[in-house]
């Protein structure tokens, strides 16, 4: 190999003029470095043993293990507040005064009087006089009040109109009728039950207040009766 590196320094050498003769040795020496160092480089690539496989890996999970949670640190207890202490205010002991000692007073004489004479007592107002009640009234004669009140409705029965339209028609009714006897007048006179024909019922009305009573005995004067009666509208042939 040594050799080989010199023919190729001659070659250059012969090959490069003269006047470049120092700087052709220089660029040989270079190239001669260069090669020497490449020879070194693969002797020692040959002898050093390649380097040994390595193990294959290894995985292993690993259970992370959380940090426990720590518990809230407990609230303060609010101290209580001192109630401030109130000291009784003392009172000022009042001393009493010495009170000043009473003069005497004169008592005054009186003159005596004669006693003056007494009044005369009052007299009270006589009472007075009683109002004479009135009469109580006679008991009244049953057969009286009857034979007046029959002659009431005579009256009033002889004073009925029978209606024109309901002769046309030849029918014939009565109507109930009240009303207030007071000193042979008639008052609050009403219809207690009407007829199925109305012709007759203002014909019954009619007939109370045109009737003719007969005069108050004595014994029913002053008297009031509510009465009652029937009205009758009979159809003769006449």
């Amino acid at each position: 190999m040594a050799t080989d590196l010199r023919t190729i320094s001659t070659l250059l050498a012969g090959a490069q003029p003269q006047r470049q003769d120092k700087l052709a040795i220089l660029l040989a020496v270079g190239v001669e470095i260069l090669l020497i160092a490449g020879l070194y480089w693969e002797m020692g690539q040959a002898q050093t043993p390649p380097p040994p496989a390595l193990p294959p890996l290894q995985l292993q999970l690993v259970q992370e293990t959380l940090p426990k949670p720590t518990p809230p640190a407990p609230k303060p207890v609010p101290k209580p507040t001192p109630k401030p202490v109130v000291k009784p205010i003392q009172k000022p002991v009042p001393h009493p005064s010495p009170r000043p000692t009473p003069r005497p007073t004169p008592v005054p004489v009186k003159e005596l009087t004669p006693p003056s004479p007494l009044p005369s007592p009052v007299q009270a107002p006589p009472p007075p006089p009683r109002e004479p009640e009135p009469p109580t009234p006679a008991p009244v004669n049953p057969a009286v009040k009857a034979d007046y009140l029959a002659q009431v409705k005579g009256a009033i029965q002889a004073a009925v109109h029978f209606p024109e339209a309901a002769r046309m028609l030849g029918q014939g009714g009565r109507v109930l009728v009240a009303f207030t006897l007071a000193n042979g007048r008639i008052t609050d006179l009403r219809i207690l039950r009407k007829d199925n024909l109305d012709y007759f019922n203002p014909a019954a009305l009619a007939a109370v207040r045109e009737a003719q009573l007969p005069p108050v005995p004595k014994e029913l004067q002053g008297k009031v009766y509510q009465l009652e009666l029937w009205v009758e509208f009979v159809l003769r042939d006449n």
